[in-house]
């Protein structure tokens, strides 16, 4: 801004103004575009080294401090983004890793209790066979016990029944006279 204050108060402290000087050159040897004014050009390379210094003093600094500051927070971001993609990376190989484990891991405890399944089937067919055995064995004692009792029971009924129906035979036959007959030969033959 200095700058341009200066600017303008050098052409305004000027004595012609600046269209003034190129109409009176104009007017001389060929034209105003030509012509050579040396007070102007003096004052315009001053004015330019001025505004340059001031550039180069000022606002050179900041530009490149600002864009070293840009710099910088680029690169800290592409290192955060590398350390992230890192870590990122790192993590996946973990996880991975906790996978394959937790697989392995699940495998194993199947296969256990595949195995123990397999155990706990055949001790129950085992005991399954053993109770079976034994229950036929107790029901097999338990029919010959019965078996036992009912011939028992029409062993009893038979003799029973044999000597009811001899009572009634010796009853009937030694009402008659041919039965007392044969006792009486029998008891003869026996004790002669």
């Amino acid at each position: 801004m200095t700058t341009w204050l200066t600017a303008a108060a050098v052409l305004a402290a000027s004595p012609a103004p600046l269209g003034a000087t190129a109409r009176v050159a104009g007017q001389g040897a060929g034209g105003a575009i030509f012509s050579l004014n040396i007070g102007l050009l003096l004052w315009t390379w001053v004015l330019f080294l001025l505004t340059l210094g001031i550039l180069v003093w000022k606002v050179f600094p900041l530009i490149a401090g600002g864009l070293e500051e840009r710099q910088r927070k680029i690169q800290e971001a592409i290192d955060s983004a590398r350390q992230d993609r890192e870590e990122g990376r790192r993590l996946v190989e973990e996880q991975t890793r906790e996978l394959a484990r937790a697989r392995q891991e699940a495998q194993r405890t199947l296969e256990e209790t595949r195995q123990a399944v397999g155990r706990l089937r055949e001790e129950l067919i085992a005991e399954a066979e053993a109770e079976k055995a034994d229950i036929l064995e107790r029901a097999r004692r338990e029919m010959e016990r019965e078996r036992e009792r009912v011939l028992d029971e029409l062993r009893v009924e038979a003799v029973e029944i044999s000597l009811a129906a001899a009572e009634r035979l010796i009853r009937a036959r030694l009402d008659t006279d041919e039965n007392r007959r044969l006792v009486r030969e029998y008891i003869g033959s026996i004790g002669g």
